[in-house]
């Protein structure tokens, strides 16, 4: 025993030991980790929130300039001719040309003056590429300068607030530093895009191999006209009257996948028609061992989520955020019936269908 007194006539304090500085650690840190939970939960729902309230807006967008124009802008527009097999339209390319007469834009640019995009309507040059980076009347900003801009209700914030390093080999130009977006519009339900590079749009008369075709359609049956979305046709507007499956469970626009560990992976940008702002309800993917295989069987793929660029998916626990076309914006599950949610991708395939 310790007789040692201290000047006071006290025994002194004797401090903690090795043992007791680790319990009071280990104490601290589960204390931490059930507190990061709750501090972070809150985050989750206001972000999903904003993520619908961006695509309500978007929808916003496409119903106002629909009013001005009487139908809903082009989903892309392209002024290549398209070559066989597909019709296929490179759009890629063609946004990356800079001369005169080139477009390759999405409908995203044309709805900009609906949607605090004023400046970008105004000083933005169609009769130049996306790629013309000479600049306008009284020095305005160049079609290049503006399309790597970021316009800040393209992004969701749970995947991300601007472009990040690792989206870099999804853009156009090393030289941007912005102008991505998570959101796009939807093609239809066919295989939209080419499985070789990713570039190329294609016609409603590709299916990937082997098909996937929603009950009740066959291949003797499902026709291309039954399988166009909204913005599935080059340099073709849709009517309203056009929907005839009704707005109420058509999808109109919705949440892109981003990939880039896969080849060919996502392209990116708002101002770019084809793969980098449409995406398809009808590509049947299974993703296994870092592998990705177009499948026939809904019990073997997924056709939201399913690590395919050209599918519609998001950061979201569950499922993604769409915009349908009557303005209203719905969280599909990535559980839902397949056939339910190919069928919403198209506007007049004549099945009645509802979302889960």
């Amino acid at each position: 025993m310790d007789w040692r007194i201290t000047l006071d006539g006290e025994p002194p304090r004797r401090g903690l030991t090795w043992w007791e500085l680790l319990a009071v650690i280990v104490v601290l840190g589960f204390l931490i980790a059930l507190l990061i939970p709750m501090l972070y939960s809150p985050r989750t729902p206001a972000r999903r929130m904003a993520c619908r309230n961006n695509l309500k807006q978007i929808g916003l967008a496409l119903h106002n300039y629909a009013h001005a124009h009487k139908v809903f802008p082009p989903g892309t527009i392209c002024s290549t001719d398209p070559i066989a097999p597909g019709n296929q339209y490179d759009v890629w390319a063609e946004a990356a040309q800079t001369g005169p007469g080139f477009q390759g834009t999405s409908f995203l640019l044309l709805i900009m003056p609906f949607i605090e995009g004023d400046n970008i309507a105004k000083n933005w040059d169609f009769a130049v590429g996306i790629s013309n980076s000479d600049f306008g009347e009284n020095g305005t900003p160049s079609n290049f300068d503006i399309a790597g801009t970021d316009v800040k209700g393209f992004y969701c914030p749970t995947r991300r607030w601007d472009i990040r390093p690792e989206d870099k080999t999804m853009i156009l130009s090393p030289s941007w530093t912005g102008g991505g977006t998570d959101y796009g519009g939807c093609a239809g339900r066919h295989a939209a895009f080419t499985l070789k590079t990713g570039y190329n749009l294609c016609d409603a008369s590709t299916f990937y191999e082997p098909n996937f075709y929603p009950d009740p359609f066959t291949a003797e049956d499902d026709t291309e006209e039954k399988r166009w979305g909204i913005f599935g046709r080059v340099n073709v507007s849709t009517k309203f009257d056009e929907i005839t499956d009704g707005t109420s469970n058509t999808i109109m626009t919705g949440e892109l996948q981003r990939i880039t560990d896969t080849t060919p992976g996502s392209k990116d940008g708002w101002a770019i028609g084809g793969p980098a702002t449409l995406f398809t309800t009808g590509a049947l993917f299974r993703y296994e061992d870092g592998k990705l295989d177009p499948v026939a069987d809904t019990k073997e793929g997924k056709l939201m989520n399913n690590h395919f660029f050209g599918s519609p998916g998001s950061e979201h626990s569950g499922g993604a955020h769409f915009g349908l076309a009557d303005g209203s914006v719905m969280f599909l599950t990535d559980s839902m019936d397949p056939r339910i949610f190919a069928l919403m991708g198209s506007m007049a395939d004549g099945v009645e269908v509802l979302p889960d």
